[in-house]
């Protein structure tokens, strides 16, 4: 049986877990549940699934759980209290789902500690992706992706001589604006780039997948989880969102991965490696007709894909300065002070405008998200 502490357990990824978990209550259980803001939602999970720690944003939330929940668990509040989830003693397996670099230190500490981590914070490895490598080496744990072109790809690569490959590509729905022209993108609202035609996810993760910054961040990921360099990595644009990434050989074959695209599917695959139980979703159907598409990005429509790729070549600390500056331009942008176009004049500014320096620890990591943030902060205002 796995014991599970499930960081960011109210977002899409964390309740899509406990939907596992429910299907599956012989072979998981639940030690520990993280959230941010949403209490009411954490409240009702910590009823049904009585995880004996607990972790919020803040110490007043803390408080609030304390007087309404109807048993006592450990309560803790924000990054130290991430850090009490993923080091509780029955905990065997880590679901990393907290958005943004925020979840890069208990990521790391529980790899140290020697836990299976499912990571689905992408931040944590575009960021830090060879420090997380190094702790999970010094401290046994096991990385497996969550992200469903990455849990895709761990089933094409698995065992796989690298030798053999020609090239891997992972597909991208190409987001609510694929056929818009550049001047309509530009002129883009929130609630237009909110509204994604084939996945349901938080504000942050549509954001990025209406500019490709989350594509070309899943890219850097890749790279990280697979050893592969920049010039072995392509995106293709699937809108039907049902090939979820492809291996390509010397020989000229390839081999593609498929499912329905439900989250589901990839979280049990991470649960349970190498085994395989009965799916969470219904089996895939080759009776039914259906058609499917691919194409190459539009780097002129989407620049953040390109940007990604330049971060991922700089190497460094230069992956570590995009992701925040895109933090803080898609929050800008969600609050109304910044332009959709704006995100990626944000990113390109920050990226040019600081130093990339080689990544040697956890706070050099950390130095250059502040220093990043800072730069875009200051772009942000001075558009205002």
């Amino acid at each position: 049986m796995r014991h599970l502490a499930i960081l960011g357990s109210t977002g899409s990824i964390g309740t899509s877990t406990l939907e596992v978990v429910r299907a599956h209550p012989e072979r998981l259980g639940v030690v520990a549940l993280a959230a941010g803001r949403n209490r009411d939602l954490l409240k009702e999970q910590c009823e049904t699934f009585r995880p004996r720690c607990v972790s919020v944003g803040s110490q007043e939330d803390a408080a609030w759980l304390r007087t309404n929940l109807s048993y006592r668990p450990e309560l803790h509040w924000g990054n130290q209290g991430l850090l009490a989830c993923v080091l509780d003693a029955a905990v065997d397996t880590v679901v990393a789902a907290i958005v943004g670099s925020v979840g890069l230190a208990s990521t790391e500490a529980a790899l140290r500690a020697g836990r299976r981590v499912c990571v689905a914070n992408k931040e944590a490895l575009v960021v830090g992706g060879a420090l997380m490598h190094e702790a999970a080496l010094a401290g046994g744990g096991e990385l497996l992706p969550v992200d469903s072109e990455h849990a895709a790809l761990h089933q094409l690569l698995d065992g796989r001589d690298r030798a053999t490959l020609r090239e891997v590509r992972i597909t991208a729905s190409g987001g609510p604006f694929r056929d818009w022209p550049l001047d309509r993108i530009q002129a883009a609202t929130v609630e237009q780039a909110l509204n994604h035609p084939t996945w349901k996810m938080g504000p942050k993760i549509t954001i990025d997948s209406a500019t490709l910054m989350n594509k070309g961040l899943e890219v850097i990921e890749a790279a990280v989880l697979f050893g592969l360099g920049p010039d072995q990595l392509s995106v293709t644009v699937h809108p039907q969102s049902q090939v979820h990434a492809m291996v390509g050989f010397h020989d000229g074959s390839y081999q593609l991965q498929v499912c329905a695209n439900d989250m589901k599917l990839p979280i049990q695959y991470c649960l349970f490696h190498p085994d395989r139980q009965p799916g969470p979703v219904p089996a895939y159907s080759w009776d039914q007709a259906r058609t499917w598409t691919f194409e190459p990005p539009d780097l002129e429509r989407f620049p953040c894909l390109g940007l990604a790729f330049a971060a991922l070549r700089a190497g460094g600390t230069a992956p570590a300065l995009l992701n925040a500056a895109n933090e803080v331009a898609v929050e800008a942008f969600l609050q109304g002070r910044l332009g959709f176009w704006d995100i990626q004049a944000c990113n390109q500014d920050t990226l040019a405008g600081l130093p990339v320096t080689p990544l040697a620890s956890l706070a050099q990591v950390l130095d250059a998200d502040q220093a990043a943030r800072r730069h875009a902060e200051g772009w942000v205002r001075a558009r205002a």
